[in-house]
């Protein structure tokens, strides 16, 4: 995904989740272990939300390209997030939600890891 194309994805999934009723917490966030690229709260919820555009299906659903090893890195990097803002990760609810477009069409997916 080009780094234009990919800018322009996640402000529509910050749009389109504000839509929703979550909140913006922080974009782009970096650590020694990867980046996330949308951390929002849903009620008591922290939310790590990773967005995936691709203009057709030819290499596959953009979901398809949230592996394992992509979830490791964004569960340590999460982590981290929260333990900076002074939260303690293993009493802190949370989840992990995708936003893909394919062709422009969105798709949601609520609690992947869950």
């Amino acid at each position: 995904m080009s780094r234009r194309l990919g800018q322009q994805a996640e402000q529509r999934a910050v749009t389109f989740l504000q839509q929703q009723g979550l909140t913006l917490v922080a974009c782009n966030v970096h650590s020694r272990f990867g980046e996330l690229d949308i951390v929002m709260r849903d009620g008591a919820y922290w939310v790590c939300v990773e967005v995936k555009a691709r203009a057709s299906h030819h290499h596959g659903h953009p979901a398809e390209f949230v592996t394992a090893a992509k979830l490791t890195k964004m569960t340590k990097t999460f982590v981290r997030f929260l333990i900076d803002q002074g939260h303690n990760p293993n009493h802190t609810p949370q989840r992990f939600d995708v936003v893909t477009f394919n062709n422009d069409h969105l798709q949601w997916f609520k609690n992947i890891a869950g």
